[in-house]
């Protein structure tokens, strides 16, 4: 057989064609799905990872190779190993070797500073036929790193520092308003950031940067069908593996990853799977890779019935997965990426709107090619969905009821994670019954949050690492949403949904500030990995896409008073996610919910470990009795420190205890 994916299907009593479901990898044949093995050259040699372990400073592995099927045994002297870090490479000796059919080549490496490394080696047969290259890749660092330990910073890169005006470009032809235009932000202004320490005071752990392959030169329609708006997002790619000059092109991208990494931060590509620009190369080349047919939304085309063949805009053509010729060519550029600029995961846009083929491939490819040595690479869906208010389904405030009610939301958005689909998705479920409807606008009390917190922890997948969130890039900004919440004929709702005409303003008190607080004090709090929308940490304001997405305040002087009060509390509660494992790793369970209150422990099993958040939505000064479960075992005499610097709280007898909060106040608590 030739090397490459070979289609198959299991047949069940001799009419009932099924999919594998133990395969990782799918194939389209003649517009069939099928289930797919994949093939490898079986004339090469093999290198497999026996073995792998970080200590300390140190790596050991120990690598078998396995002859093709020539038998021509191996050329001990031909191999080839080089050590991978911060954009330079160093040749590796074998420290041993043992075994003769299929030898095990060893390797011990010392000293080693703080960082991410990949160690490459190929090896070759004495007829000289050279293995494919693995990739142990491992990072060394004080405390081992998991997915659920990170806190991911988005980042809109033209929107967030300019750090080369010299790659700024010229004013786009046609568009008039500056809003949709190229501001100049740049890679290499995130790498400045980075290096100053700014994200390390928030706490952050990766970094989501949108897409930086090189977009078009001119203005296309907004969905208004009246602005014209350019390609400063990187949403519309014209090459396939070409870095935006506008962004500081490859070298740039290069340095901003070294950067991020000397500081443990790893770094997510935002990677569109789902669509091309009409000027892409491969559209131009391969026009039968792709569909042009109705637009997401027009009548007759849904955006449920056609979201697998609907276009999002007339110049987007759609990639075609049941091509065999395009699932591959997307899936290799996306582990040349992931290898080229040495990244650590892909946040996958617009998951629901491929087919599984998409998903199942790129996750399987990026598994084989990345994670033999066991560091996981980070796979981030977005498939956007919504929240189904349990009195539309008559649930009377039954639990299972209002779980059931959602059923198709979370079943949609589950059915791509997994082992060898993606590791965790964006909780839209939870955003949109959560963020605004309890912490702006009122709506639901806290007793609504810590509920639909716990249907997400116990609905999605086991093992899934989601991402909650309380704005993004494709949202109002939070503070925004709190400071139109309908209080008065001055404060509409609908404000923070206009884009280009009568737009939402700042905050005009207080109060939009604090609710963002408490917001983020609940965020980051839970499970998972959340997200912080860059600007969120200071507060910033804006509406609708292109208001939510002004540029990034980089000086601390230039910020409001209430900006910069909010930043010391967000960069607090970052520290404290960071410092505190039970934050990151802890369960969740419930100390007392109410409309304006909640409380809430993540317990490690250890009491000693254990952190309990509360938060107040009140707006005046509160004092809540309480009595902490049982199976905290958190025993009474116990006096546990406020990280935010509010007073200690003292366990009584049987777990009673009394949580003083500040108006709009919240606390996290830990065992002095």
């Amino acid at each position: 057989m030739k090397p490459g994916l070979w289609a198959y299907k299991l047949v069940h009593d001799k009419v009932d064609w099924r999919l594998d479901p133990t395969q990782v990898y799918r194939k389209y044949v003649g517009g069939v799905e099928n289930s797919a093995v994949r093939v490898p050259d079986c004339s090469l040699p093999v290198l497999e990872a026996e073995s792998s372990q970080v200590g300390g400073s140190s790596f050991a592995a120990a690598v078998r190779y396995f002859d093709g099927v020539e038998k021509n045994g191996a050329d001990l002297e031909s191999v080839k190993a080089v050590l991978r870090h911060n954009g330079t490479e160093s040749p590796v000796a074998v420290d041993s070797t043992s075994g003769d059919a299929d030898p095990v080549f060893n390797f011990s490496l010392n000293g080693l500073e703080p960082g991410k490394y990949t160690l490459v080696i190929t090896a070759s047969d004495k007829a000289g036929r050279v293995s494919e290259p693995l990739r142990l890749v491992f990072w060394v660092e004080p405390d081992p790193f998991e997915w659920r330990d990170a806190l991911i910073y988005m980042i809109m890169t033209d929107r967030f520092k300019n750090g080369d005006p010299s790659n700024d470009s010229a004013p786009t032809p046609g568009v008039s308003d500056a809003r949709a235009d190229f501001h100049g932000g740049d890679l290499e202004g995130v790498r400045q950031v980075i290096e100053s320490g700014a994200l390390d005071k928030l706490g952050v752990r990766a970094i989501w940067l949108t897409p930086f392959a090189t977009n078009p030169d001119m203005g296309y329609l907004a969905s208004d069908q009246k602005h014209l708006v350019s390609g400063y997002h990187g949403y519309w790619p014209i090459r396939a593996r070409e870095v935006d000059p506008r962004l500081g092109g490859e070298a740039a991208l290069r340095a901003m990853v070294t950067a991020a990494h000397k500081h443990g931060i790893r770094v997510l590509m935002d990677y569109v799977v789902n669509h091309v620009h009409q000027g892409h190369e491969y559209f131009l080349e391969h026009k039968e890779w792709f569909r042009t047919g109705c637009v997401c939304g027009t009548a007759g085309c849904d955006w449920t019935e056609h979201r697998l063949d609907c276009v999002f805009a007339t110049y987007m053509p759609d990639v075609n997965y049941t091509v065999p010729e395009a699932a591959q060519q997307f899936v290799d550029d996306a582990i040349w990426w992931l290898d080229e600029f040495d990244l650590d995961g892909l946040r996958v846009d617009a998951v629901k709107h491929v087919e599984d083929v998409a998903i199942m491939n790129l996750s399987a490819s990026v598994r084989r090619e990345f994670e033999a040595a066991g560091t996981r690479y980070f796979l981030m869906g977005e498939t956007a969905m919504g929240w189904t208010n349990p009195n539309d389904c008559g649930c009377n405030f039954d639990a299972q009821c209002s779980i059931d009610c959602n059923k198709s939301q979370y079943d949609t958005i589950s059915q791509y994670i997994g082992d060898y689909k993606l590791d965790g998705q964006f909780d839209f479920v939870l955003y949109h019954a959560v963020p605004y409807r309890v912490f702006a606008y009122d709506e639901q009390g806290l007793a609504h949050a810590d509920f639909w917190t716990k249907a997400s922890l116990s609905t999605y997948p086991e093992g899934s690492v989601m991402t909650p969130y309380i704005g993004s890039h494709d949202t109002p900004r939070f503070v925004t949403l709190a400071t139109y919440r309908g209080q008065d004929a001055a404060h509409d709702k609908s404000v923070a949904g206009n884009q280009w005409d009568n737009v939402a303003g700042p905050p005009d008190t207080n109060e939009p500030y604090s609710r963002h607080g408490i917001a983020l004090a609940w965020l980051l709090g839970l499970p998972g990995a959340p997200l912080l929308y860059y600007g969120d940490e200071y507060g910033q304001f804006g509406g609708a896409d292109p208001g939510n997405r002004e540029d990034w305040r980089s000086d601390p002087a230039a910020l409001l008073p209430s900006e910069a009060v909010l930043l010391a509390r967000t960069e607090m509660l970052g520290t404290a996610r960071r410092s505190i494992e039970a934050l990151r790793r802890g369960g969740y369970e419930t100390i007392l919910a109410t409309d304006n209150f909640l409380a809430f422990a993540r317990p490690m099993g250890d009491p000693k470990k254990t952190a309990i958040v509360a938060i107040s939505r009140s707006g005046s000064a509160s004092s809540t009795d309480v009595t902490l479960p049982a199976s905290l075992n958190i025993a009474a005499g116990s006096v546990l420190a406020d990280w935010m610097g509010g007073p200690d709280l003292m366990v009584g007898a049987g777990g009673t205890a009394n949580i003083s909060l500040s108006a709009w106040g919240s606390a996290i608590y830990v065992p002095k």
